[in-house]
């Protein structure tokens, strides 16, 4: 398969990891799901990059948007996913992740729907923050976040714990939903994160084992109460975008 190498014989969870970008990675799921009656195809996609992103600082739940120059990055994940049969769009409540959903809403005619649990994680004192900053005054909170974040539970953070659980939540209902058709969830990178974790049937420990950029796009397939990671963090859309990264 063009792109791609197989590895289910190893884990069961994980189908296919596209080498070369989403275009080939949509196509593989595509094909996947017309060979496997039932299947429920989930592409999660980060937001655009945003002023907090360049700048390094902690964003959680500040409702910064995207910047102007990531609007064409947002416009070629759009593109990407315009012909996957996209029957939900779900999209995080804030800004920069409705933003990031426009082009590909009005692309095919179909309205986002908000739902909270797919927005960001909540960051206690850190919030707005500089990275910098954050780690002069908390040193030791900060290596552990950069080194076990799955073992941090500090000053009204989200553990990543409980927000694997609101995202699996998510997750499941939208796998349980037999409607037909893609889904595509605009969201954020701990969120993106945490749906890779829920489709392979693991913890939160994988948390700093999982790249996820802006505009990626990242998919998963569901069939009979079983999710199957199929790509990940596919940025092969954004070639020769800037906005990104």
């Amino acid at each position: 398969m063009t792109g791609a190498f197989w590895v289910g014989m190893l884990f069961p969870h994980l189908m296919l990891v596209s080498l070369t970008g989403s275009r080939f990675q949509n196509r593989d799921a595509v094909r996947y799901a017309g060979h496997n009656g039932g299947v429920e195809l989930i592409y999660l996609v980060r937001h655009g990059r945003t002023a907090f992103n360049v700048e390094e600082r902690v964003t959680g739940w500040l409702d910064v948007d995207i910047e102007p120059g990531a609007q064409p990055a947002a416009e070629a994940a759009a593109r990407d996913l315009a012909d996957v049969g996209v029957a939900a769009i779900v999209s995080s409540p804030l800004r920069r992740a409705l933003s990031t959903a426009a082009p590909l809403a009005a692309l095919v005619g179909v309205e986002p729907w908000i739902d909270d649990r797919f927005g960001e994680m909540h960051v206690g004192s850190w919030e707005g923050l500089a990275e910098d900053e954050v780690a002069t005054r908390w040193p030791d909170e900060w290596r552990r976040w950069r080194t076990e974040p799955h073992t941090l539970d500090f000053d009204g953070r989200e553990t990543l714990a409980r927000l694997n659980v609101r995202v699996g939540g998510a997750l499941d209902e939208l796998a349980a939903d037999r409607a037909g058709g893609a889904v595509v969830v605009f969201t954020h990178d701990a969120v993106v994160r945490a749906a890779v974790a829920w489709a392979l049937g693991t913890g939160p420990e994988v948390y700093r084992h999982v790249v996820v950029a802006n505009c990626s796009i990242t998919t998963v397939a569901c069939r009979g109460g079983v999710s199957r990671l199929l790509g990940v963090n596919a940025v092969g859309h954004l070639a020769g975008v800037g906005g990104w990264g």
